[in-house]
């Protein structure tokens, strides 16, 4: 038996083609970075189809979610070359740049080998960490320990010349790095040396700050030249090109010949004591300087500001790079020009993201709300932004589901952490986040709100909320809760709540935040004073010793009071609040109180911190699905250990697994995927305890219970009766409940997921399978499996997907659409061009990202439809 995954959303074909020219556009306003594939990343990938069953009701169908995990590859860039001379017996410095560009953590070794007319009587390695071209300590090093994906590594290769060489004698050092994780893998650059008896300058660049944010005012650029040779150097000559992201400071620069004397800039002409001084502005945007000459042993400097250019992305990049050149004439000849060190400033990446929520008019009883909330990575980073509800006060019973742009593609979870998220996104994109909420039938009143959270895969403290309302009528009284307002809100209606509703995880000496959202119910504008207390009466506000509160608006500027608000309005502060760097491990019950000085009215919110161990579970995600009268359906969900100790193994710690249906003649059992292929199997067992996961397969638990950070899928089997009608619907509740402390912990809250069934005429089952395609040629090494590809998947290689839609009812379906997107990390390759089994096929350009579909008009009751195509891992 599959694994499929359906879900029923009551829209309109105008409204989905809506919908999907939304997502077009906000893809077109910033698409998705093509980010490389880090090892370890699990991408996934969901497969949606539309269709017009026999009562001319538009039904939409999702798959299964198929997961390849990329494996690591090594790779490594070095530069650069250089040219120097040096004299007899001297010492000569070559800078060089080692950059990790392979896809995991890896760390390099470094050699040398040298060949010409002379040997060089030792060859070390320094790091040189701010890239000044200069050892930073006179600690030799053999390699460069461990880097991360993408980060460089500055060092200079320093050679000894033995006195026995001779002017004219020449070497081509070979410094090489190879890579620890693979030892075939390296890279080597070529310094090439000429000894000489004349003079011999050196030249290395500096910069006085080498990271910062964009735009940064003033940054000091310092060339320093030391003749080490036997004789006077004439006509020394500096140049440097400035990066597009550098601009030249008018009257910045200094010579140390001169002391603190203004050069001036505009003349190409003018000896200034010894210095001819230039900067020629566009095109060439180049600063020169010619000094007369430089005695044996003698050193200098030139220096000048540069204005780092506003909007830079991210990172080290050319717009940051500077590279200076220099020649001389060495007393016998004019020597050519040669490139010394790159000086690089560093652009910090700084997060930021601003989600925009919607409101929707009442809908049918029983429908869909369709909210778009438009995202924007408004860092200088590309970023990933996960997605979750905090809050609603939707009907008990409504599911919850993000969409990708266009509200046909399920959003994925792309980065590994369990909750769906957007992808790479670049500085300055916009992505449409599609909400679907299916209102359970029977639901009226209002309104209803929920909220919507994104938050920066770069930096988790930045985040972004909007709120999404369906209109409706404003409830009465004055209420303070957690997150959000409305019915569902944790610690709505009159306090003091008995337990915590919300329990924040601390450690010692850090600081959390509540977010707390006062609700004016009554008639008129009022002002609400805000308290803190770990008394539930208030008896007094002083907290324990090292503890403090401190309330806040999302400005950051600290306040004690709401501000006004109108009636009927909220208005949401943060609660910062810090433990003590002693605290012991336990709970700590605090209380909030909104407070008008003008009526007296109040309501307090009961909510408690957790110094220490930390413990949850995760259960995703939520499903809407179909089944014919007397069928089934098969729902998979993936219960996660989030917390910091293993749960679940019967001894400290217990869960209970259960299922409850809100409607009758339904029932439904919990299976657990033993073997871990995403397949219902006769030998996937029935569980209601994660003490029963045992002698798993496949990468599935072996040992009772879910470590830390382990995941097990649960498949909940629904059947309809018999005799239900046309139109029923059933919501299957599946609950997690923890109990038993841990280290003095109390379990954390029951997590749950829901499936919507919805009984149908007809019925169109949606499987995804993929297969591995290493070399690229559009066939595949192995059979097409819903299993995930945990080995042998590497950037560069392709995967080959294959969906597949059958009308398993007893009418014929029309219209039908079969839509699958090209996952986060990979690009769509033509070398397996999408093809379907019936209808027309569209796709988007070899190499880019976009929506794979197939088109059928009509498919007849136990006919198949399927559609292939390829993606290639970003390299």
């Amino acid at each position: 038996m599959y694994d499929w995954i359906k879900l029923a959303l009551r829209v309109s074909m105008r409204d989905l083609l809506a919908l999907w020219l939304l997502g077009v556009v906000a893809l077109c306003l910033g698409p998705q970075a093509f980010a490389a594939a880090p090892a370890g990343l699990a991408i996934g990938n969901q497969a949606t189809a539309t269709y017009s069953d026999g009562a001319a009701v538009t039904r939409t169908v999702t798959s299964n979610t198929v997961l390849t995990t990329v494996q690591q590859v090594a790779g490594v860039g070095l530069a650069a070359n250089n040219t120097k001379t040096v004299s007899i017996g001297g010492q000569v410095a070559y800078p060089h740049t080692l950059t990790n560009t392979g896809n995991g953590p890896d760390g390099f070794a470094l050699s040398s080998s040298g060949s010409g007319t002379f040997a060089f009587a030792s060859v070390l390695f320094f790091a040189d960490a701010n890239g000044d071209g200069v050892p930073d300590n006179a600690v030799p090093i053999t390699g460069t320990g461990t880097l991360a994906m993408g980060q460089a590594f500055k060092f200079v290769a320093v050679g000894v010349v033995p006195a026995t060489a001779v002017a004219g004698n020449t070497n081509a050092l070979a410094v090489t790095a190879t890579s620890a994780f693979a030892p075939a893998v390296s890279a080597t650059a070529t310094d090439a040396t000429t000894v000489t008896g004349q003079a011999v300058v050196g030249v290395t660049q500096s910069l006085d700050v080498t990271q910062g944010p964009s735009p940064a005012s003033g940054r000091t650029i310092t060339f320093t030249y030391t003749n080490t040779g036997n004789t006077t150097a004439s006509n020394v000559t500096l140049s440097e090109v400035l990066p597009s992201g550098m601009a030249y400071v008018a009257g910045s620069g200094r010579w140390s010949g001169a002391g603190a004397t203004v050069l001036t800039d505009a003349d190409a002409s003018d000896n200034q004591g010894g210095i001819v001084y230039d900067f020629a502005g566009s095109p060439t945007n180049r600063v020169t300087a010619v000094i007369a000459s430089v005695a044996p042993g003698a050193t200098g400097t030139v220096s000048f500001k540069v204005d780092i250019a506003p909007n830079l992305p991210a990172g080290a990049h050319p717009a940051t790079a500077a590279t200076v050149r220099y020649g001389y004439h060495d007393g016998a000849a004019a020597l050519a020009t040669v490139a010394a060190n790159t000086v690089q400033y560093t652009v910090q990446a700084g997060a930021g993201v601003t989600l925009a929520g919607a409101t929707v008019a009442a809908v049918p009883q029983g429908g869909v709300v369709v909210f778009t909330d438009l995202l924007t990575n408004t860092g200088n980073t590309t970023d990933s932004f996960d997605l979750a509800t905090l809050a609603s006060s939707f009907p008990a019973g409504t599911t919850f589901q993000f969409f990708q742009p266009g509200g046909l593609v399920p959003m994925l979870d792309s980065n590994g952490n369990q909750t769906p998220d957007t992808g790479p996104l670049a500085p300055g994109a916009t992505y449409a986040v599609v909400v679907r909420a299916t209102l359970p039938p029977g639901a009226t009143g209002g309104p209803y709100a929920v909220q919507v959270q994104a938050t920066s895969r770069t930096d988790a403290s930045v985040q972004a909320t909007a709120t999404n309302t369906l209109t409706g009528v404003s409830s009465s009284g004055v209420d303070l809760t957690n997150n959000t307002a409305g019915a569902l809100a944790p610690g709505y209606g009159p306090g003091v709540e008995a337990l915590a509703a919300v329990s924040l995880p601390a450690a010692p000496g850090s600081t959390v935040r509540f977010t707390l959202v006062a609700t004016n119910g009554s008639t008129v504008a009022d002002t609400y004073q805000l308290q803190a207390s770990t008394d539930a009466g208030f008896a007094t506000q002083v907290l324990p010793a090292g503890w403090s509160v401190v309330f806040k608006r999302a400005d950051g500027s600290v306040v004690d009071n709401t501000g006004v608000v109108a009636s009927g309005a909220s208005s949401t502060v943060y609660a910062d609040v810090t433990v003590p760097a002693g605290a012991a491990a336990g709970t700590t019950q605090l209380y909030f109180r909104a407070l008008s000085p003008t009526t007296g009215s109040a309501d307090r919110l009961h909510d408690a911190v957790v110094v220490g161990l930390q413990r949850g579970l995760g259960l995703t995600p939520n499903h809407t699905g179909q089944a014919v009268a007397g069928g089934t359906m098969v729902y998979a969900h993936m219960l996660t250990n989030t917390g910091t100790a293993a749960e679940g193994d019967g001894a400290g710690s217990s869960v209970a697994l259960a299922v409850a249906n809100s409607a009758p003649g339904f029932t439904a059992v919990i299976y657990w995927d033993r073997n871990n292929d995403g397949v219902l199997d006769p030998s996937d067992p029935v569980v209601t305890d994660l003490s029963q996961l045992t002698g798993g397969s496949n990468g599935a638990s072996t040992a009772a219970g879910l470590d830390v950070g382990e995941s097990a899928r649960l498949f909940v089997k629904v059947t309809a009766p018999a005799g239900a009608a046309v139109g029923a619907a059933n919501t299957t509740t599946l609950t997690a409940t923890t109990t038993g402390l841990l280290g003095g912990v109390a379990a954390p809250p029951p997590v749950a997921a829901t499936a919507s069934t919805a009984v149908i005429a007809s019925n169109v089952l949606l499987v995804k399978q993929q297969a591995l395609d290493a070399n690229c040629d559009g066939t595949p090494e192995g059979s097409y499996t819903m299993a995930p590809i945990v080995s042998g998947a590497q950037p560069g290689m392709c995967l080959c997907y294959e969906v597949t839609a059958t009308n398993a009812g007893p009418v014929a379906v029309t219209d039908l659409v079969l839509s699958d997107a090209v996952p986060a990390y990979t690009v769509y390759s033509a070398t397996l061009a999408a093809s379907a089994t019936a209808g027309s096929v569209t796709a988007p350009a070899d190499g880019a990202m976009g929506m794979v579909q197939a088109s059928v008009a009509s498919l007849a009751p136990g006919l198949s439809v399927t559609l292939r195509f390829g993606v290639r891992i970003v390299p």
